[in-house]
């Protein structure tokens, strides 16, 4: 844009369309003829007063501060917008690492479940099996004690006639020694 300007300035001042600056170097329009072998006619600047050269440059000089106006916009959005992604990306680091860890954390939980999980099975099966073997014990134990040719209090009658056999062999036991001791042990003096 700066050279294109430069360009129709340099064209405008040298056509005396646009006046020179003061300091500019002074030349006397040049003199055409009226057909000139590389134009149709020769030119005679711009035909409606109100557009004058000045008009497109100041369009372009115009246009020119827009797009660098713009192109600042844009600078300021891109660091912006930079600075937002870079944000982003850290801030999504750290949710990833804080999820991996969690993860982690909770495939750690897991096995330990198992393992948890298979020793309360081992227990169970153990549990089951002890179970099994006492419900059998009983059912073997349900002919004689329950469902057996004596009562209840037949057996009971049995077991306190048997206590008392027991108790009385036992004091003829103790009666025996007792004799025999006297004269077994003999007292010396």
């Amino acid at each position: 844009m700066a050279n294109a300007i430069a360009v129709l300035t340099d064209f405008y001042k040298s056509s005396g369309e646009v006046p020179k600056e003061p300091w500019e170097f002074l030349q006397a329009p040049v003199k055409l003829p009226k057909d000139p072998k590389t134009w149709d006619s020769p030119y005679t600047g711009v035909a409606d007063p109100d557009k004058q050269p000045s008009g497109i440059i100041t369009v372009l000089e115009n246009v020119m501060a827009d797009f660098a106006k713009m192109e600042a916009e844009t600078k300021s959005q891109e660091e912006a917008d930079q600075k937002e992604y870079d944000q982003s990306m850290s801030d999504n680091d750290i949710e990833m690492a804080r999820r991996t860890q969690e993860a982690d954390m909770k495939s750690n939980e897991s096995k330990r479940r198992a393992d948890q999980v298979n020793v309360l099975t081992s227990q169970k099966k153990d549990t089951e099996a002890e179970l099994e073997k006492t419900e059998k014990y009983l059912s073997d134990l349900q002919p004689a004690c329950v469902s057996g040719d004596s009562t209840y209090e037949d057996r009971k009658k049995a077991r306190q006639g048997e206590v008392d056999a027991l108790k009385k062999a036992q004091g003829i036991l103790q009666d025996a020694f007792k004799e025999k001791a006297k004269s077994f042990l003999q007292i010396r003096k």
